[in-house]
């Protein structure tokens, strides 16, 4: 924190979490109180996985492009302006619905932005804890947010929860204002194509990173996308209401929040191994759907659960930053978010209706065991184990380095 760039910046993120949890509760209200059913949120809410699909790759350049500081400014000043059309109040299902689009548009060029700029500000020494710090800024972001957005909006209206929204992005701007982003040193300049193929070309090169990318796409899909849709069913038919519903969410980012505070201070000796099994640790949450002997039971898995995901996500992060050139690594960044943006609204799609083709057992026995395996096959990529390859970095010609990657000076 004596770091007054990464201050800024954390500080900057910390808004924007808080307005990103915020925003969804005050949404689903608001659409509800305009007659809108399940069916109409769920349609709204599309419109946010749409956006990051279009706009993933691009958001990913232009944070190559531009200074990264520029990028997270336009962007919050953006949703701003987008977040302001709902202070008018009563806004139908439509307006609600270009309002999600747009405010996902805007997300796609903040967070390429937002990891690049990490990466820039942080020395060698900081970068595990400072990612650290950002994983716990989520994590206490998803515990409280939904809460205080729907206390706000229900206590007083949904046109006061977008002006909560609209405050935390407006202060997240500021924030960012007086920063001073350190020069990355800027690659000849090419067409989009060709650079959107530049940074594809990081991934592939990394048999790991490819690795990952795979691996994470396919667990949303399979584990993660069903258990969001069948929670609540069991929820219901097994505990007779919505309270483990929302508890085992909760409990979730409480482990979320447990693995960002390890990760502060442990660095696993194979960051890589300790990352995997974090991430297959996910597969618990479907078992525990499979047979809820109890909430107690049900709750544990979603907290190791979560605590496994930080684990893998900090761990994650940290080596990616240190094995992408920093001129390319908004670019890396956004293919890791456009795999996810695919998978996740597909398993979600299909659901529902393969749940009722095979039964929902069936399902989450599928999903189980795509928890723990996927992530565990992905350790035969080579690099897999310590998240790291020796690569030649790309000179500004095209052409190879001469010395590796691991030799050169983070």
């Amino acid at each position: 924190m004596r770091n007054r760039e990464f201050r800024l910046l954390w500080l900057s993120f910390t808004m924007s979490v808080a307005a990103d949890q915020i925003f969804p509760v005050t949404v689903t209200i608001a659409a509800l109180n305009s007659g809108g059913t399940a069916s109409t949120v769920g349609a709204i809410f599309t419109g946010r996985w749409i956006a990051l699909i279009l706009f993933a790759l691009l958001g990913g350049l232009w944070a190559d492009r531009l200074p990264r500081r520029t990028v997270m400014t336009v962007s919050l000043g953006f949703q701003c302006c987008v977040v302001a059309v709902g202070l008018r109040g009563d806004a139908p299902a439509p307006l609600l619905a270009v309002l999600v689009f747009l405010v996902g548009a805007a997300e796609a060029f903040h967070r390429p932005a937002y990891q690049a700029c990490l990466s820039s500000v942080l020395t060698p020494e900081q970068r595990p804890t400072g990612v650290a710090m950002g994983a716990v800024s989520w994590r206490i972001g998803a515990i409280v947010g939904p809460g205080l957005g729907a206390y706000v909006v229900t206590v007083w209206s949904p046109r006061i929860g977008f002006l909560a929204v609209l405050a935390a992005y407006l202060l997240g701007l500021l924030l960012l204002l007086p920063l001073r982003e350190p020069p990355v040193a800027a690659a000849p300049r090419s067409s989009a194509a060709r650079e959107i193929a530049d940074g594809l070309s990081e991934v592939l090169r990394r048999p790991w990173v490819t690795g990952v990318i795979i691996a994470v796409a396919l667990q949303l899909m399979l584990t993660v996308a069903p258990t969001q849709v069948l929670l609540p069913l069991v929820s219901r038919d097994t505990f007779g209401g919505d309270a483990v519903y929302g508890t085992a969410l909760a409990l979730l980012s409480v482990g979320g929040l447990a693995g960002g505070v390890v990760s502060m201070k442990w660095k696993p000796g194979r960051a890589g191994l300790t990352g995997v099994i974090g991430l297959a640790l996910y597969g618990a949450v479907p078992l525990a759907l499979i047979w809820p002997v109890s909430p107690e039971f049900l709750y544990g898995c979603y907290i190791v659960a979560g605590l496994g995901l930080e684990i893998f996500a900090v761990q994650w992060v940290m080596n990616l930053q240190r094995e992408i050139p920093p001129e390319r690594l908004a670019r890396v960044t956004s293919v890791d978010w456009l795999a996810s943006s695919v998978m996740m609204p597909l398993g979600l799609a299909l659901t529902g209706p393969v749940s009722a083709m095979i039964g929902r057992s069936a399902l989450l026995a599928i999903g189980t065991v795509g928890g723990f395996t996927v992530p565990l096959a992905a350790l035969f990529f080579r690099g897999m184990t310590r998240f790291h390859s020796d690569v030649a970095p790309v000179a500004p010609d095209g052409a190879a380095e001469a010395t590796p990657t691991s030799l050169k000076a983070p």
